[in-house]
């Protein structure tokens, strides 16, 4: 039995195909194939087994998979700790976010760290909250910053801070000087929001529909930065995240008005079950919750 052997089964479990397992490797299908027909000679019993197109672990492969990634993390592990000793001159750290943290909560934190850890290889992956949550299942991301909740049973989470939405409108909108707006009212307005799959629409939508409110008119965007250029010019109002306008507010280029009718909601940070962290994760992990700390005090 063979490190090798037991990275390329693990692979192979987790793409479910030996030709992704092997493009991921850089591995030909042949060379994938001997390894894992050598771990399973090795156990004694087949590790997989196909029904039509689908490939499925056996339960001795269920057992093996448990086993091998354990195998596989205790290697990094070590890997990892004889790179502390150095100071964290080497290693690599991967962070799944969604694009709002990733522009708004971290530009300042990765500069940092990049400044003083220019040997560990920093990488941001930028998707939504539950793309985060199947990479940091799957071991692809160290630790995810996402919008909560997130329902995985293979991860565990815990809430930095509360993440606050708020109505945002042209300077010169109607609604600029209200103080607080209902939801009905909300509704009689032109929306530009995100897709239906970002947590903030899912948010909002859900609000609406217990307040019996269908908007007039919805207008689907693929950014927030381009939301709030198009709120500017007045193609309508949107719900976003405060921390995503305070420069614009600032500026006086957007007006925000609080919704305290939208449930409560949080950022925060998620693992893998069981799983390690390496000595750069838990360093830029420390770092994050200063950060935050400082920015939006303690929860």
């Amino acid at each position: 039995m063979e490190l090798n052997q037991l990275r390329g089964f693990v692979t192979v479990a987790r793409t479910g195909s030996f030709t992704r397992a092997a493009e991921e490797l850089f591995l030909s299908q042949p060379a994938l194939s001997l390894q894992v027909k050598a771990l399973e000679k090795s156990v004694g019993e087949p590790l997989f087994e196909r029904q039509g197109r689908r490939l499925l672990l056996t339960p001795a492969g269920r057992v093996m998979l448990k086993r091998a990634e354990q195998l596989l993390g205790l290697v990094q592990q070590a890997g990892e700790e004889v790179q502390a000793l150095k100071g964290l001159t080497g290693g690599r750290l991967v962070i799944g976010t969604s694009d709002s943290n990733c522009l708004y909560v971290l530009p300042d934190l990765v500069q940092h760290f990049r400044a003083n850890f220019p040997g560990v290889e920093l990488n941001l992956t930028n998707s939504q909250s539950t793309s985060v949550a199947e990479l940091v299942a799957e071991g692809q991301a160290d630790f995810g910053l996402v919008t909560l909740p997130v329902v995985n049973s293979q991860i565990a989470s815990r809430p930095l801070f509360r993440r606050e939405d708020v109505l945002i409108c042209a300077p010169g909108h109607p609604l600029r000087a209200r103080s607080s707006i209902t939801p009905q009212e909300l509704g009689e307005y032109p929306l530009l929001l995100l897709d239906r799959n970002s947590h903030s629409r899912k948010s909002l939508d859900q609000a609406l529909a217990e307040a019996g409110v269908a908007p007039k008119q919805v207008m689907e965007l693929g950014s927030i930065e381009v939301i709030k250029r198009y709120v500017e010019i007045d193609l309508g109002i949107s719900v976003v995240p405060r921390f995503t306008v305070e420069a614009e507010v600032q500026a006086g280029r957007l007006h925000a008005v609080p919704l305290d009718w939208l449930p409560d909601c949080f950022v925060g940070v998620i693992q893998r079950r069981g799983g390690y962290l390496s000595p750069a994760a838990q360093m830029f992990l420390g770092l994050l919750e200063q950060h935050v700390a400082e920015r939006w005090g303690h929860l």
